[in-house]
């Protein structure tokens, strides 16, 4: 079994939870925006939040991905939510978001590795500076069907799934995210595939 730390493919516009929108919508006590701990937003979330999506440096689509990941939560268009919404609601929750000239979901994973014991010890090494050089995860320790979680180790920034949701991806044909196998992010990894 693999697991992959899913990264935004930088070709394609990337989104923004604007600071302004979220102390309107959600209130100071909730900075959805600048804190990635694993808190559930769902019963305070009353009307869609607005995200923007602009181009970075690499960026050669001007299109909204069907999928983006950002600080540990994932955007997802109608049509990835329509295709793998169902399968992941035990991973997290799905909160609506609108955006100029469309409307989709910001996935908000909630399932934690550490949680059920399933961060490999023997494959997570940290250097001097507590940075962690390689993680390693025991897929069988997660929740049966889990396919979406994050973790402690990488101050839940990152967010990582299993063959099981990349197959799904691709299958569906679905833009905007790239697996990658080194899950600790030590080369910097590429988002863009060449």
């Amino acid at each position: 079994m693999t697991i992959h730390r899913i990264v935004r493919d930088d070709r394609y516009l990337i989104f923004d939870i604007p600071h302004l929108e979220v102390l309107e919508k959600l209130g100071r006590a909730y900075p959805i925006h600048i804190k990635r701990s694993p808190v559930k937003y769902s019963e305070v979330w009353k009307e869609p939040l607005r995200l923007d999506f602009g181009p970075e440096e690499e960026t050669i689509y001007e299109e909204i991905p069907d999928l983006s990941v950002y600080d540990g939560r994932m955007f997802f268009s109608v049509k990835a939510f329509q295709t793998l919404g169902d399968e992941l609601r035990q991973d997290g929750e799905f909160l609506p978001v609108t955006y100029a000239g469309g409307s989709g979901y910001l996935f908000n994973p909630l399932t934690i590795a550490e949680n059920f014991g399933a961060r490999d010890d023997r494959l997570t090494v940290l250097n001097e500076f507590d940075e962690a050089q390689s993680i390693g995860f025991i897929e069988n320790k997660l929740p049966v069907g889990t396919m979406i979680f994050r973790s402690t180790i990488s101050a839940y920034y990152d967010v990582f799934c299993t063959d099981e949701l990349r197959l799904a991806v691709e299958r569906a044909g679905l833009t905007g995210v790239i697996f990658h196998p080194d899950l600790a992010d030590i080369s910097g990894g590429a988002t863009t595939e060449h």
